[in-house]
């Protein structure tokens, strides 16, 4: 089954939005750290991707009252992968 083009448009707004927040506001100077990482870019990245995911999926759920199957997952993901260049060019800059 093919995901709600409402979720879908949910979803894309999602994701352009909260990295526009993440634009304006840039990254705690503390993450190194705090999380023991150092290459903060890459850290920030998969966090980013997993909160997209991870949104995505529980909107998914609340939208259709029932759990993703496989495909729906994947689809779900390729999503936010669609942002992968925007979300990589961002995020590197924070890399050391």
């Amino acid at each position: 089954m093919a995901i709600d083009p409402e979720l879908k448009e949910q979803t894309n707004r999602l994701i352009k939005e909260t990295l526009a927040l993440y634009k304006n506001t840039g990254a705690s100077p503390r993450i190194g750290e705090v999380w023991g990482c150092q290459n903060i870019g890459d850290f920030l990245c998969g966090f980013f991707v997993g909160e997209m995911v991870g949104s995505a999926l529980s909107a998914f759920q609340v939208f259709h009252k029932r759990e993703p199957t496989a495909d729906e997952h994947l689809e779900i993901i390729d999503l936010v992968e669609k942002y992968n260049k925007e979300i990589q060019e961002f995020f590197s800059q924070f890399n050391q």
